[in-house]
C-alpha cells in the first residue's frame, strides 16, 4: 500500500510537471519589453550590445529553402511554435493579420515549428489555417541556435540590421507584437 501510495504521488508529480510545460510558457506575458539575451550579450540597452541574429537555412513549406540573412533589410519576428501547443495555435492569426498590414513596410513573420512528426502534420496544419508567411521544420539548428528553448512559443524580434532586439517568450497578442513591430519597421537603418 505504502509503495502504491508513493507511486501516486510519483506519477501526479510527473504529470502536474507535462502541464506545466505543454502550457507552453504562456503565462510569461510580462516579459516581452525585455531585450534579448542571446549567447555573448552584454547587458541590454544599446544597439552595439545586439547580437546578430543566428543564420539558418530550412526548407519552407513551398518546398523552396529559407536563409534568414536573405531577408536582411526587413524587420522579422521568427516564432517557434508546435501544432499541439494552444499558445502556439491562439497567436497565428494575431501573426496572419500583422503579417498581412504590413508586408509592404519591410515586416516577414517566419514560422519554425518544432514538431517530431515534421511536414507530415505542419503541413495540413499550415494549409488549414491559411498561414500567409514562411513556415519551415526546425531539424534542430534553429532552436540549437536560438536556445536553450525553455518552452514554446517563443518569439525573437529581428531588425532590420539583422540584429535580435526582443527575446519574446510565450504566447503574444497583437496588442502587446504591433508597437514594437511598429517601432523598428520606422526605425532609420543606421
Amino acid at each position: 500500500m505504502k509503495q502504491s501510495f508513493i507511486r501516486s504521488i510519483l506519477f501526479i508529480s510527473l504529470f502536474l510537471t507535462a502541464i506545466t510545460f505543454l502550457s507552453c510558457s504562456s503565462d510569461n506575458r510580462n516579459d516581452i519589453e525585455s531585450r534579448a539575451q542571446l549567447p555573448g550579450m552584454a547587458e541590454a540597452g544599446q544597439e552595439a550590445d545586439l547580437p546578430d541574429a543566428p543564420d539558418f537555412t530550412l526548407e519552407s513549406l513551398d518546398g523552396t529553402d529559407f536563409t534568414l540573412t536573405d531577408h536582411k533589410g526587413k524587420v522579422i519576428l521568427l516564432n517557434i511554435w508546435a501544432t499541439w501547443c494552444p499558445p502556439c495555435r491562439e497567436e497565428i492569426p494575431d501573426f496572419m493579420e500583422i503579417q498581412e498590414e504590413m508586408k509592404d513596410d519591410g515586416v516577414l513573420f517566419v514560422g519554425v515549428a518544432t514538431d517530431r512528426e515534421g511536414w507530415e502534420v505542419v503541413r495540413p496544419f499550415a494549409k488549414e489555417f491559411g498561414i500567409n508567411y514562411p513556415i519551415m521544420v526546425d531539424n534542430g539548428v534553429v532552436t540549437h541556435k536560438y536556445g536553450p528553448i525553455q518552452g514554446i512559443p517563443m518569439s525573437f524580434i529581428i531588425n532590420r540590421m539583422g540584429q535580435v532586439e526582443y527575446m519574446l517568450p510565450g504566447m503574444v497578442t497583437k496588442e502587446m507584437l504591433k508597437p514594437l513591430i511598429v517601432e523598428l519597421a520606422e526605425r532609420e537603418v543606421k
